[in-house]
C-alpha cells in the first residue's frame, strides 16, 4: 500500500467564511450552518478516513470532501456550492486546478439527493481528468485570505455554474 499524500486541509473557520462568501453573494440564499459537526466531519474525514477506510490520493480526499459537504447537507442553503468551491480550493492549495465544466453540476444533484446512485471510483476518476499540476507559488500561502482569494477567483471564473447551483 503507498503512502497517503502530503495535504493542505481546510480549518472548519475557512470553510464557514468560504460559505459566508457565497451567501453574501446571493440575495435569495438563506444563511446559517446547520451542523457545524458535519463540516468538522467532512474534514475529519477526508484527513484521516472514516471507519478504517483513509482516502489516500488528493482526488479521493477531494471526491469525499465535494460528497460530504454536498449530501449532509451541513449548510442551512448553499451546500452544492460550497462544497464545489471548497474542493477547488483544496485543490489548488495542494497545488492542482480543477477545470471543470457545467457536467459537475449532475454530479453535486446526485450527491445532495441520491448519493448511491453515483459511483465514487468514476466520481474521482472525473476529479482525476479534470485536474492539472498548478506551477508553485500560490498554492504555498494557506492563509485565510489567499484561501478565499481563490475561492472568489474559482466562482467569478465559473459564475454561470455557481449561478445554476443557486437556482436548483
Amino acid at each position: 500500500m503507498a503512502a497517503p499524500e502530503e495535504c493542505w486541509y481546510p480549518a472548519v473557520a475557512d470553510l464557514l467564511a468560504l460559505h459566508d462568501e457565497i451567501i453574501s453573494e446571493y440575495e435569495d440564499s438563506e444563511p446559517g450552518v446547520r451542523d457545524e459537526d458535519q463540516v468538522q466531519f467532512a474534514l475529519e474525514s477526508i484527513e484521516w478516513g472514516h471507519f478504517g477506510d483513509v482516502p489516500e490520493s488528493t482526488h479521493e480526499k477531494a471526491y469525499h470532501l465535494l460528497r460530504l459537504l454536498t449530501a449532509n447537507h451541513p449548510f442551512v442553503d448553499g451546500n452544492k456550492r460550497t462544497a464545489l468551491n471548497a474542493t477547488t480550493v483544496f485543490f489548488a492549495v495542494n497545488g492542482l486546478r480543477f477545470d471543470y465544466g457545467d457536467d459537475v453540476r449532475t454530479m453535486l444533484k446526485l450527491l445532495g439527493i441520491r448519493e448511491n446512485l453515483l459511483d465514487a471510483s468514476a466520481a474521482v476518476e472525473y476529479l482525476s481528468e479534470r485536474t492539472t499540476v498548478e506551477p508553485s507559488g500560490e498554492s504555498e500561502d494557506t492563509s485565510r485570505e489567499s484561501i478565499l482569494r481563490i475561492a472568489c477567483q474559482d466562482r467569478d471564473e465559473h459564475r454561470d455554474i455557481y449561478d445554476a447551483l443557486a437556482d436548483e
